[in-house]
């Protein structure tokens, strides 16, 4: 799934750690998810369900966890049955249509993103959600007119500010691009895309030591990203880093980086730490 699914249920995640108590099935299934134990947690939402089937949140979070599963069809179902009785619903609506547009059905999907529009006039998650289908849809100037609109109601939604990114980035504005990456940044820290493309940006206009930075609070997020790996040891072996740049280039090699540019990179690293070590015995 898109970051921005992921994104809502990590915000129904976090509300429902707040209620009182862990003994109930919902509350279980939360704990149970967060603690990586999967199977139980879609059979404590499924007994909440059963339990109090007028609360959405049960239904909506196992239809995530179908979702990401790619079983589309049991994800579809829930969503459907909880946008019947809770026709308001905007993250259903939006999960909906990221299924829908999965499939090709591309007006389909943009429908229910205007349907979750008009239940969350307030917020800015199924906004910028719709932002991120218009980009994919190649409707640059209409994405960035809903991400500006999603910032306008919430000018601390890093999502719009991530999306505002994107745009000016495929226009080749990258001054632009670089401070709305910095905005997604102050408003969600841990964003790790946001750092990547910061990072990378920083790399082509020369500020490799900022951009040393941002790779590695990124690799501290989520240490087994192959890419981000490499490019971080990429660029401390340019700034004389052999040693980190080794380590670095190793770790990317055992988390799914090409195995031949992970190899290039690491001979050269090798073969500077030889004339280094021949150097001293001189």
């Amino acid at each position: 799934m898109g970051r921005n699914n992921i994104f809502i249920l990590a915000c129904l995640i976090v509300l429902s750690a707040c209620a009182s108590g862990g003994t109930d099935p919902y509350n279980r299934a939360v704990e149970d998810y967060c603690m990586g134990r999967l199977s139980e947690s879609v059979e404590s939402y499924k007994q909440a369900i059963i339990l109090n089937p007028s609360d959405p949140r049960p239904e909506f979070n196992l239809a995530v966890i179908y979702q990401d599963q790619g079983k589309l069809e049991e994800a579809e179902r829930l969503y459907r049955t909880i946008l019947e009785r809770n026709p308001g619903f905007a993250p259903a609506w939006s999960n909906l249509a990221s299924i829908q547009e999965k499939r090709g059905q591309a007006d389909e999907a943009e429908k229910s993103h205007r349907r979750a529009l008009e239940a969350d006039r307030d917020g800015c998650a199924a906004a910028s959600q719709f932002g991120y289908f218009l980009l994919r849809a190649q409707r640059r100037e209409e994405a960035a007119a809903v991400f500006e609109h999603s910032i306008e109601k919430d000018s601390r939604c890093a999502n719009g500010w991530f999306g505002l990114g994107l745009v000016a980035e495929a226009k080749g504005d990258l001054r632009t691009a670089l401070r709305s990456y910095d905005n997604a940044l102050i408003y969600n820290p841990s964003d790790l895309e946001a750092c990547r493309r910061s990072a990378e940006i920083m790399i082509s206009q020369g500020e490799r030591g900022r951009a040393v930075g941002l790779l590695q609070k990124a690799a501290s997020l989520d240490p087994a990203r192959g890419d981000i790996n490499l490019l971080l040891g990429k660029l401390l072996l340019e700034e004389g880093k052999l040693k980190d740049a080794e380590k670095t280039l190793e770790l990317a090699r055992k988390t799914g980086a090409p195995l031949a540019e992970c190899d290039r990179e690491l001979s050269i690293v090798y073969g500077k730490l030889s004339e280094q070590a021949d150097a001293k015995t001189r």
